[in-house]
């Protein structure tokens, strides 16, 4: 049996003694497209990732990766100026790779998991409005000409969505009577409505009656502007465009930063002013600086746990995969609210 056995492995380890990393992991790579469960937006991410293992390790054999092997390139790439973040993802999708590998009996085990100094780096704190400017933008788009845009806006604010989930909300996902939104699409960057990219983040939001409002209102002027008058279908687009399909997120961020620097709230380093054939004034602007719309999701957060909000309901709101990145992400506000409640605590003590 030990002969049989040794003439066995002898056999299975020819059979892959020749296989290269770069060419497993692009293999690795198309089987999970060809799966067609996950989104694109994470394919193009992963092919980044892929193509990098390729670059990095694609003469290698995959059976001469050791962690002595990767932590030599993992040295050499810091000491080119590879950031910490970017190592991190390079090694996870190594990782997955290889993992991979095991599975199918071409290696013995992940060399990966003897790798201990790629660790994932802290999240940077993350800006948002103060409440004063919150209120203010909420003003000002409640008094703006309403359009899809705008109703976009609002949501963000009101209900901390992320850009995606806001462009792809239809009105058969919005329960005005209950006062919920089921978050479960979002549009993407190329305007298809699809899966979000975890299940963490198909939740049911409560929104306020503020927005109901906000929202019926919206509602009453698509009938009357795409549908006569008539009942508005639940297949459309909460966030209509000018022909009351979806709104293009390229077309939507262009419209957000003009928006933005006309409520003080960004700014342009460069602006011209000059007029087309009809006459009429335009402008080329470049370089924005000033809030993005990702920003709005943190201001939600920052006030919520300002107001004295559970880190696990917060986690919910903005479907995050786990708690624990809720807490790391916002923990300067979790710092802020910890001073207020030791004050609050001496205060009471002091009685």
């Amino acid at each position: 049996m030990e002969k049989y056995r040794s003439e066995l492995e002898e056999e299975l380890n020819n059979e892959h003694s020749m296989l290269k990393m770069g060419a497993y992991a692009r293999e690795f790579h198309e089987r999970r497209k060809a799966i067609a469960s996950l989104s694109p937006l994470s394919l193009e991410r992963d092919e980044i990732e892929i193509k990098r293992i390729e670059t990095i390790f694609r003469s290698t054999p995959i059976q001469k990766i050791d962690a002595a092997t990767i932590n030599k390139t993992y040295a050499r790439l810091r000491k080119d100026g590879m950031t910490p973040s970017a190592l991190h993802k390079l090694h996870q999708k190594l990782s997955q790779v290889l993992k991979q590998a095991v599975k199918e009996e071409i290696i013995q085990r992940n060399p990966c998991d003897l790798i201990d100094d790629v660790k994932r780096p802290k999240a940077k704190e993350r800006r948002s409005l103060t409440q004063e400017q919150a209120m203010q933008l909420a003003h000002d788009l409640k008094t703006s000409g309403r359009n899809g845009r705008i109703v976009a806006v609002w949501l963000a604010l009101a209900t901390g969505v992320r850009r995606g989930e806001a462009l792809g909300l239809i009105w058969d996902d919005v329960d005005l009577v209950r006062k919920r939104i089921y978050i479960h699409k979002q549009l993407d960057s190329k305007g298809v409505r699809r899966d979000p990219k975890s299940e963490k983040s198909k939740r049911n939001l409560a929104i306020d009656d503020g927005t109901v409002q906000f929202l019926t209102e919206w509602m009453i002027m698509q009938s009357d502007l795409f549908f006569g008058g008539g009942d508005v279908p639940g297949t459309t687009p909460v966030c209509t465009n000018e022909t009351g399909g979806f709104i293009s997120p390229a077309a939507f961020d262009k419209w957000r930063r003009n928006f933005f620097v006309e409520h003080e709230l960004g700014s342009f380093d460069k602006e011209e002013v000059w007029y087309d054939r009809q006459g009429i004034k335009r402008y080329t602007r470049s370089g924005f600086h000033g809030f993005n719309l990702h920003e709005l999701r943190h201001t939600q957060a920052t006030l919520l746990i300002g107001q004295g909000a559970d880190i696990k309901t917060i986690q919910n709101r903005l479907g995050h995969s786990t708690a624990s990145l809720t807490m790391d992400i916002y923990a300067h506000a979790i710092e802020q609210n910890d001073r207020t409640a030791a004050d609050t605590i001496g205060g009471l003590l002091e009685l």
